[in-house]
């Protein structure tokens, strides 16, 4: 292919980034003039996997399966594992959408791509999987062939893992950029973190996520410069988008505190569960209900309106109860839970079904637990984005929001491919004229 691809998502930068990131060399030579909608809505629950996938298949939770970062919904567990492997996915995705047109693919860290068969140069997210091993070994249980685990040797600094930001967010870019010079993949999509970890830590607009925004110019710097040097310069289109917005926390409620003070839950003085009958498991801003008995009609019609009462009353954080059906039809989200607890704007949600039922501890190991967080309504809160840039896309043009399913089928257009039947659109308004059969 004469042309190709970089996909960039940034997690968690929104609109209001731009503002700073126009005033930077790399995105004012890379990105700056091209074509990009005013905002993107995400998924619900927003959070980083979830998304990613939807980003990747252009459909919503419901169809893809994953419904939040964890690899299934697990009652009375402290730690979830991360969905990590493309077979839990249950949509095609812009990968094998390439590969069937003939195009070779790259992904680096993007989420829940591992052991995918159709990426020809894979470095899935999360070698912490395996935190006893180093990093290319790790890799190796994830997919990577041979080459990357020696490109990741290339760049790893120590025991780079993710979450060590913006050291693996460097390392992304890095080896991306080795990648690219090496093979020049027609397609290749790559996921920083470093901004997501920023507004966890620190807030939503502090100076910390400043310096974030600073750091993702270097790596739109690294890859595209990667790409001139691989003989494409002038010849490649690069996109900068991301999956979520965040909004601050102020405080945390533990909703299985609360499961067993109505007896829902039963626990003994150290926590440890013995029986239940309702669990919550959170996603930030927001935290899913799984009944033990789903078939317990007059059950379940007790905790919908306990629930309902506890949102009317205002003291849990509690804004919103939707239940199985209410989630389908408003975000396309449905799977083995019975309600979402949706936050009041500023309470985030835990998983401890011990005292105390409210907290403030601030902890950076759990995005849950930050001082800010995501997983609430996409209409909240600040918005992802969308801008591209290159021979494929118009110039100086701002199109309407659009939604982050949207990715895939416009990747597609570009490309000029076939994608699958999905709930995204392709945004062929973004695309010059030749492109968007116009």
């Amino acid at each position: 292919m004469n042309e190709k691809f970089i996909v960039m998502s940034a997690d968690a930068l929104v609109t209001e980034d731009l503002q700073l990131l126009r005033t930077l060399p790399n995105y004012q030579r890379y990105v700056e003039g091209g074509a990009r909608t005013e905002s993107m809505l995400s998924v619900y629950p927003s959070v980083t996997y979830a998304a990613h996938t939807s980003m990747a298949t252009g459909c919503l939770p419901g169809k893809t399966g994953i419904l939040c970062n964890f690899e299934k919904l697990e009652p009375a567990v402290s730690d979830h594992p991360w969905v990590l492997t493309r077979d839990k996915v249950l949509r095609p995705d812009i990968f094998t959408a390439a590969k069937r047109a003939g195009l070779t693919t790259a992904s680096v860290f993007w989420p829940v791509t591992g052991n995918h068969p159709d990426v020809d140069f894979l470095m899935n997210e999360w070698p912490g999987c395996a935190p006893d091993l180093p990093i290319d070994e790790a890799l190796a249980t994830q997919g990577s062939s041979a080459e990357m685990q020696e490109i990741a040797r290339l760049y790893a600094r120590e025991m780079v893992r993710t979450g060590d930001h913006p050291h693996c967010d460097y390392f992304v870019a890095d080896c991306a950029a080795e990648i690219i010079r090496r093979h020049a993949p027609d397609l290749t999509l790559i996921h920083p973190a470093n901004v997501d970890d920023a507004r966890h830590g620190y807030g939503v607009f502090a100076e910390e996520v400043s310096r974030a925004v600073r750091e993702t110019d270097d790596m739109i710097g690294t890859v595209c410069r990667a790409m001139e040097a691989a003989g494409y310069a002038g010849r490649f289109n690069f996109l900068l988008v991301s999956d979520h917005g965040q909004m601050d926390m102020k405080r945390m409620v533990n909703v299985n505190a609360l499961f067993a003070d109505l007896g829902w839950i039963e626990a003994d003085k150290q926590g440890n569960v013995r029986d239940w009958k309702a669990w919550s498991v959170s996603s930030g801003f927001s935290a899913f209900v799984l009944l033990r008995d789903p078939q317990d009609e007059a059950f379940r019609r007790q905790v919908g309106s306990t629930l309902a009462a506890m949102a009317q009353d205002g003291l849990c954080g509690f804004g919103e109860i939707l239940d199985a059906a209410q989630s389908r039809e408003r975000y396309g989200l449905w799977g083995d839970f019975s309600f979402v607890i949706e936050t009041d704007g500023f309470t985030g949600f835990g998983d401890d079904p011990g005292h105390p039922s409210v907290a403030r501890r601030r902890d950076r190991s759990d995005y849950r637990q930050g001082w800010a967080t995501h997983g609430h309504m996409p209409e909240k809160g600040p918005q992802p984005v969308f801008c591209a840039k290159g021979p494929a896309f118009r110039e100086n043009y701002v199109g309407p929001k659009g939604h982050i399913c949207d990715l895939a089928p416009t990747l597609a257009a570009a490309l000029g491919i076939a994608f699958y039947d999905c709930d995204g659109t392709a945004r062929t308004d973004l695309l010059r004229e030749k492109r968007a059969g116009r």
